[in-house]
């Protein structure tokens, strides 16, 4: 054996029971990079219906370990691994009612290194697993760049899922996929007018707006926005924060979470930072981008032009369903 190290590309594969990961490894092993491969290990945290057949694993030289719980993924069993099979690639289906956290955020053998984390669901049952399961969704948007919801047919409400994926993980690849021939994927739809150079919100539509706006910053570079929503201002770090948003639930009551900006401007000065105080009202502000030397961006803020303090409604929650 040669004294380099090697690269080995870890691909992790999230979803419950039947979502579909067996079919996904199945296509991967038949993809030439992978079956010219010296050795695919492959890691199985449960077997579904569909088995990975001896032929298929033969021909793609690769071999199977199952583990029973995720107790016995540890950087040993993984560095054992290492010594024992000297993979090529290392693929982990994982069970899908262990929790994301125990196990993918293990440190990996120097040889190894996390390479993709693709999560499958099942669109047929995923509206009644949601009601009763949403730990596990929101673990798995959070921890994927590429969900794959299979099974979709015309009643699969895309818009709403791409939202709830966005808001736990704005960097997710969402993709829709069915047998039906005449099925095809939506565009994203906005509820207002993006090309406008003022846009004046709804109270439903922030979620929509903040949401599209972490996608497409540059679509709302130097426009104004008119929205309802919290003036916050907070005393951290030595130093005094202002932002505006609203809270957002993406999945479930325990999964609440600040939609907002950071915010400069005159509004801020009227409220008490060392008591952390936010008020209520209608935020009229310019959004601007800022990009580094490589033309990335490095900030995405609102310069608030006016605040109109107003009683809070009943429900300020922004909902993705």
């Amino acid at each position: 054996m040669s004294e380099t190290k090697q690269n080995v590309p870890v691909y992790y594969f999230l979803g419950l029971l039947e979502s579909g990961k067996t079919s996904v490894i199945k296509d991967f092993l038949q993809n030439n990079q992978f079956a010219q491969a010296e050795c695919n290990l492959i890691i199985l945290g449960e077997e579904g219906e569909e088995e990975l057949e001896d032929e298929l694993l033969e021909e793609s030289h690769s071999k199977v370990i199952t583990v029973e719980d995720v107790e016995e993924l540890t950087t040993e069993f993984y560095e054992e691994c290492q010594r024992k099979y000297h993979p090529s690639s290392v693929i982990i289906e994982a069970n899908g009612m262990w929790s994301a956290g125990d196990f993918m955020n293990l440190p990996l053998p120097e040889e190894w290194f996390d390479f993709q984390n693709i999560g499958l669901v099942n669109a047929e049952t995923f509206e009644v697993y949601q009601k009763n399961m949403k730990d596990k969704f929101v673990d798995l948007f959070r921890y994927c760049e590429l969900i794959i919801f299979n099974r979709c047919d015309h009643e699969t409400r895309q818009q709403d899922i791409r939202r709830n994926v966005r808001v736990v993980n704005r960097r997710a690849q969402v993709i829709f996929e069915s047998e039906l021939e005449d099925f095809e994927e939506e565009a994203p739809e906005l509820p207002f007018a993006k090309n406008k150079s003022t846009i004046d919100l709804e109270m439903d539509d922030y979620g929509a707006w903040f949401v599209d706006m972490q996608d497409h910053p540059a679509d709302y570079d130097k426009k104004r926005v008119i929205f309802d929503g919290y003036l916050c201002s907070a005393y951290k770090d030595n130093a005094i924060r202002y932002g505006v948003g609203r809270v957002g639930m993406a999945c479930c009551a325990d999964d609440m979470m600040f939609l907002g900006l950071a915010g400069t401007g005159a509004p801020f000065k009227k409220l008490n930072h060392m008591n952390n105080e936010r008020k209520w009202g209608k935020v009229t502000g310019v959004i601007h981008v800022e990009y580094d030397k490589n033309g990335e961006i490095e900030n995405l803020g609102i310069d608030v032009e006016n605040f109109v303090e107003a009683k809070k409604p009943g429900d300020t929650i922004v909902y993705f369903n």
